[in-house]
């Protein structure tokens, strides 16, 4: 098996694997079975990943053949055990080729970085609204600080309050916005999250969006 070959069926193999825990996710998540979500989110995902962003990695041009066999041995198991035989991977492939540069997976990566693009321009109007608040409680800190009258002093320490308020809000829609930049951000560096729709085209991704 050259090295093409071997890349492609091991990532095949975790991407299918991946692909089928991503729907288990998703019904679990309808009917809100929260035990199954944990799992699934915990122990089956993160395993599956991490074994295939290594094995997208791995490079066995200073392998032996009895160490490429061993790979090869120990994907089969894993396969094996997830229900998916090997005519049905190198199916994947040959489909994975053919929809390249039309797949659902391109279509996925696009909207991912689009999204991200927009919470990217909203953190930054954020950010401009957060420095506005900063500077008013500045003046109204230097303001207090000259105040000699009661009545004043008074007024000024309700505006700083209110102020403080204001950024209190605002640091939460901050740290929320800076959640999903670093989700999508994962996203896309992962790979797997779009590369799953790569055996189905565009136009079959938009249908079962739209029907859901």
């Amino acid at each position: 098996m050259n090295k093409k070959d071997f890349k492609d069926y091991n990532t095949e193999v975790m991407l299918q694997i991946l692909k089928n825990a991503n729907v288990s996710l998703l019904e679990a998540e309808s009917v809100k079975d929260e035990e199954k979500i944990k799992f699934i989110k915990e122990e089956i995902i993160p395993k599956y990943e991490k074994l295939y962003l290594a094995l997208r990695e791995l490079d066995i041009r200073d392998k032996s053949d009895e160490e490429i066999k061993t790979f090869r041995e120990t994907v089969d198991k894993i396969a094996s055990t997830n229900n998916l035989t090997e005519e049905y991977i190198k199916k994947c492939i040959a489909i994975r080729e053919e929809l390249k540069g039309k797949s659902g997976a391109e279509v996925t990566k696009r909207m991912f970085e689009y999204t991200l693009k927009n919470f990217k321009k909203k953190k930054g109007i954020l950010l401009e609204k957060m420095n506005v608040l900063l500077k008013e409680e500045a003046q109204l800190e230097a303001d207090l600080k000259e105040c000699i009258q009661y009545d004043a002093e008074m007024e000024i320490s309700g505006k700083i309050v209110d102020v403080r308020e204001k950024k209190r809000d605002l640091k939460e829609i901050i740290d929320a916005n800076e959640k999903e930049i670093e989700k999508i951000t994962n996203d896309i560096n992962s790979k797997w999250k779009y590369e799953i729709y790569g055996t189905i085209s565009r136009d079959e991704l938009k249908k079962t969006v739209e029907g859901e």
